[in-house]
């Protein structure tokens, strides 16, 4: 009977009109909701079946609620750096708990990136969820993203982020050395011989001036007598007896030829006191061997008092702060120091005064480095190694060399450093002007407590230290999807897989159509309050018209029944 189809439509008007009402009222109480995506409902007709000539009987409405979760909301900045929304397509992966996940655990996709730390440091937003992504290897520090694997996903942890450090590796010099710096009486020390008698049978006074090459237990000898220089060498000296190996001075050892003859005029190595270092030492000679800059800094009453030092300060594996110094000591030649790259005497296992390694810097007429970056003459820029502390290894016996160690105290690892000396702004030179240090950059750091956690908009976590170390230790994953109007909704403001979405893929922020993380940003709810309150306007009209259909026909109805009375 066509009333009671009008009834029945009318019924269904208010109860399409009611879901509608729904609809709205969700979306009005959610218009402050992080990543909230507005729902509408939208109506259908329903037809009966019946024939052309037949009397026409109602069917009704129908409505059908969608939510328009690819619509994108704007985003709002945040002060804080955990706050992260996506510009763009994809969403955040989420779990309900942070550890012991399996392939059987839930995965939520949210928008909601009002994330904070829990009580053991995992990122977890308003609702309860996790933020998945990849995390750092351990050791080596990269991170290796896995799109093909959802389980390959972590709950990211800061909680167990400890503070860092990082050992120097890398130094740069700028300094001036004063090119007129007076010459050391160590660096061309003399020795006075009297009365020596020669092969003729003449006796004259001799001075001997010994000059270190840079090397160890070797010196250029210079013979003068009456001032003028009648026999030029190398001499070298065993470091265990410090007797004469070798030598590079005229005639035929043991004599030093003084005049050519013929007949050629000689002296014994032993008159001239040539024959053992002891005459080199008493003079007060620079050896970088038995008499060095490095002896004094660990004694002032012995070894050669430096014209110049440059402290460099070093990093070690462990954040502690050490200490090398490059002592330098003006040669006798006009464009040559001596110098030696120490450490502070006691932090070695090998050497008690420091000594690491030591030679000659030359420089060129125009004032820089005749070797360019390298201290001791070498092609490439001069580096030291330092080996680990180890109480297992023990000391070669001399003349043999140790290589230098860290103390065993110490505990800390090998190093490496390069000291470049020449691609830092001005390198070392030799002008004249004083001598003076205008800058010493290191890359190391001391030990750094962590400060803060920032991502950036590739979706890198990072951890901040207070020692300038910035260290990445997760990348934020971004799922998206074929149709992601088609995901179902759970509480949190998150969705969930279905027929309709399609599968997820995994995917690196701003690669292969996923959007980039806007980091101290939310993404507001997408509820226009204007159009929901006209909504609410024609859907409280239409539930009043659908009512008057239902008593309207009620009047028909007892009007028909009246008929009978």
């Amino acid at each position: 009977m066509s009333i009671n189809s009008a009834m029945l439509a009318g019924v269904s008007g208010l109860i399409s009109n009611s879901s509608a009402l729904a609809a709205i009222s969700d979306n009005i109480a959610n218009v402050n909701t992080v990543g909230y995506k507005r729902s509408s409902a939208n109506f259908s007709t329903l037809v009966t079946s019946q024939s052309k000539n037949a009397t026409y009987s109602a069917g009704g409405v129908k409505a059908q609620t969608h939510q328009f979760v690819s619509q994108q909301g704007l985003t709002q900045a945040t002060t804080s750096n955990l706050d992260l929304s996506i510009a763009g397509s994809g969403f955040f992966v989420g779990t309900e708990k942070p550890e012991g996940l399996t392939a059987t655990d839930t995965r939520s996709f949210t928008r909601a990136g009002s994330f904070q730390l829990d009580n053991l440091g995992y990122l977890r937003n308003d609702a309860g969820l996790y933020l998945q992504g990849w995390l750092a290897d351990p050791v080596t520090g990269t991170i290796t993203p896995d799109p093909s694997d959802l389980t390959q996903l972590s709950s990211i942890n800061v909680g167990t982020v400890g503070g860092t450090a990082e050992k120097t590796t890398r130094v740069g010099v700028n300094a001036n050395l004063r090119s007129e710096q007076p010459v050391s009486a160590a660096a061309n020390a003399v020795s006075t011989k009297t009365a020596l008698v020669d092969s003729s049978g003449a006796t004259n006074n001799y001075s001997i001036y010994y000059s270190p090459t840079g090397n160890g237990n070797e010196y250029a000898v210079e013979i003068r007598q009456a001032g003028v220089a009648v026999a030029k060498g190398v001499n070298t000296y065993d470091p265990i007896t410090g007797l004469l190996t070798g030598t590079t001075l005229p005639g035929t050892a043991p004599n030093v030829q003084i005049a050519a003859g013929p007949p050629a005029v000689t002296l014994t190595q032993t008159q001239l006191g040539l024959n053992n270092k002891t005459d080199a030492v008493n003079s007060g000679a620079y050896d970088p061997a038995t008499r060095s800059m490095s002896d004094y800094a660990e004694d002032p009453t012995t070894g050669v008092k430096p014209d110049f030092e440059i402290q460099i300060p070093v990093s070690d594996s462990k954040g502690g702060q050490r200490t090398v110094t490059l002592s330098l000591l003006k040669g006798p030649g006009p464009n040559e120091w001596f110098a030696e790259l120490r450490a502070k005497p006691g932090d070695l296992d090998n050497n008690t005064n420091g000594l690491i390694s030591s030679g000659k810097v030359t420089f060129t007429t125009d004032g820089k480095l005749a070797s360019v970056g390298n201290l001791f003459g070498g092609v490439t820029p001069t580096a030291i190694n330092i080996g680990a502390s180890d109480p297992a290894v023990t000391n070669l016996a001399p003349p043999a060399v140790t290589p230098p160690r860290w103390a065993d105290g110490l505990g800390i690892d090998a190093q490496d450093i390069q000291i470049d000396l020449a691609s830092a702004a001005g390198g070392l030179t030799q002008y004249n002007s004083q001598s003076v240090v205008q800058s010493v950059n290191t890359n190391g750091t001391a030990f750094g407590n962590l400060t803060n956690i920032e991502v950036d908009d590739q979706g890198y976590v990072s951890a901040i230290f207070d020692n300038g170390v910035t260290r990445r230790i997760a990348q934020v994953a971004i799922a998206t999807f074929s149709n992601p109007n088609g995901l179902k909704g759970v509480n949190g403001n998150a969705y969930r897989v279905t027929n309709e979405s399609g599968t997820y893929s995994l995917k690196t922020p701003g690669q292969g159509g996923a959007g980039v993380i806007a980091p101290s940003t939310l993404e507001a709810s997408t509820v226009d309050l204007s159009t929901e309150f006209t909504g609410l306007i024609t859907t409280q009209r239409a539930y009043s018209a659908s009512s008057k259909i239902i008593t309207t026909a009620d009047q028909m109805l007892e009007e028909l029944l009246s008929i009978k009375r």
